[in-house]
């Protein structure tokens, strides 16, 4: 079975980013500041294809002058290879490795409702990942909405 390689983005492969998120197209601006984000941002080839992508950042609250971990913003893999060749799997994986690389020792997800699936919600869990509630004092003003956050300890 090939192998799941991840690369960075770039300016050369950025169109690949709206199609693997379809239906959900990300603004251009979007697609440069994740672009920029270096090992923040990932694409995963399997036999070279380009099938899925993940964006991160640091989130730092308001309040504070270091940040307290990296925040999974978009996970997307296309839908053949989606749940099979543990895509997802290597793309959290690498977020984890960067987080621990940065001396953070937490990783957060936002799920927004539309992609809460219940299978995302389970591949998340069992990860280590729990449910955070993204009102608490330490969120305010990152405007996390009202998705599903989960968190995980490093």
């Amino acid at each position: 079975m090939p192998s799941i390689a991840l690369d960075d983005l770039t300016v050369n492969n950025l169109g690949v980013f709206n199609k693997i998120t379809a239906p959900k197209v990300y603004p251009e601006a979007y697609l440069k500041a994740s672009q920029e984000s270096g090992e923040l941002a990932q694409y995963a080839y399997f036999s070279e294809v380009s099938v899925g992508v993940i964006t991160s950042k640091t989130l730092q609250p308001v309040n504070s002058k270091s940040p307290i971990g990296l925040l999974i913003e978009v996970i997307a893999v296309l839908e053949s290879y989606s749940k099979k060749f543990d895509v997802e799997l290597k793309l959290v994986e690498h977020i984890e490795q960067v987080a621990e690389k940065r001396h953070l020792k937490k990783v957060y997800v936002l799920l927004k409702k539309e992609d809460q699936s219940e299978w995302m919600v389970k591949f998340f869990n069992g990860r280590g990942f729990e449910k955070e509630d993204a009102n608490a004092e330490l969120y305010k003003g990152l405007g996390l909405g009202d998705g599903l956050l989960l968190k995980k300890e490093l």
